[in-house]
């Protein structure tokens, strides 16, 4: 259980003021839970109920994004998409060199720990890589905006909860963009104590903005870009409940950078033969002509 009043830490040469629900970690991971379920829930009741609220507020931020004061921001919102794949690169990229590192050279420190990398990798795969952009974009009909009746296209307007439609491809339901961006919580939950609020509040701005871009631009409905932070923020909660704070599924430091240089040892032991039958035929003398 966590204490029941605040106290004072000292972190390096940071002192923080730490108050009860950042210290029971069990109990900030419980009211989260209870937090995105409960809205995933409401959204959907919401939604389900009057599917019209949909169409309302792509219509508010089409007839916006055809002001002039916002299309002169054109240029900047074209470029704040073509940097966030960069600011994925920039985290994952490191994260995949640290596990590569622990496979090969075991014992060689890194900047990120084993299980902080694990932990980025796999809530990026397994929240907006396959449940967004492979289960729900790809198996989920729903059209764009930009594609419906209602908005001068050819299609017919499907509420969320439906996954018939004229779509056939890289599809509306849920936002891809909105989940990336709502993925950089995932590095915020790694973030030193005094500063993992703040780092959480940041990626939450950043997730805003990135489903503010999408609305404008017509590519998602506003159920889209909620369901696609919520879903992402329960695929990381679960990844860090997994790897950090379950006593059935926790694996330690030591005992994770074990198993990564068993795994390295496997695969060079794997490739070994066919080096050496490599080297082998490149010794072979010439033949005669």
């Amino acid at each position: 259980m966590g204490c029941e009043t605040a106290k004072f830490a000292t972190y390096g040469n940071v002192v923080a003021l730490e108050i009860p629900w950042q210290l029971d970690v069990s109990s900030v991971a419980r009211t989260s839970f209870i937090i995105l379920a409960s809205l995933a829930v409401l959204t959907g009741v919401i939604f389900a109920v009057d599917p019209s609220l949909d169409l309302q507020v792509a219509s508010f931020f089409r007839d916006l994004a055809a002001q002039p004061e916002i299309r002169q921001f054109g240029q900047a919102i074209d470029t704040m998409r073509q940097v966030g794949p960069l600011v994925i690169a920039a985290v994952i990229v490191p994260a995949v060199g640290a596990l590569a590192i622990k496979m090969i050279w075991p014992l060689r420190p890194t900047l990120v720990s084993s299980r902080s990398a694990l932990f980025l990798i796999a809530s990026l795969a397994l929240g907006p890589g396959l449940l967004v952009n492979v289960v729900l974009k790809e198996g989920w009909a729903r059209p764009r905006p930009g594609m419906v009746t209602q908005f001068g296209g050819d299609y017919t307007f499907m509420p969320w909860w439906d996954p018939r439609g004229g779509c056939d491809s890289n599809c509306s339901f849920v936002s891809g963009e909105t989940s990336s961006a709502v993925w950089m919580a995932a590095p915020a939950m790694l973030a030193p104590p005094p500063w993992r609020y703040i780092a959480l509040g940041a990626a939450g701005l950043y997730g805003v903005a990135f489903a503010s871009i999408r609305l404008l631009a017509g590519g998602h409905f506003l159920s889209d870009v909620i369901f696609a932070a919520i879903f992402t923020s329960l695929v990381i909660w679960t990844v860090h409940g997994f790897l950090f704070r379950w006593p059935a599924t926790r694996m330690e430091e030591r005992a994770l950078n074990a198993a990564l240089a068993k795994l390295g040892r496997s695969v060079t032991r794997l490739f070994a033969p066919v080096a050496q039958s490599r080297g082998a035929r490149s010794n072979k003398p010439t033949p005669p002509a």
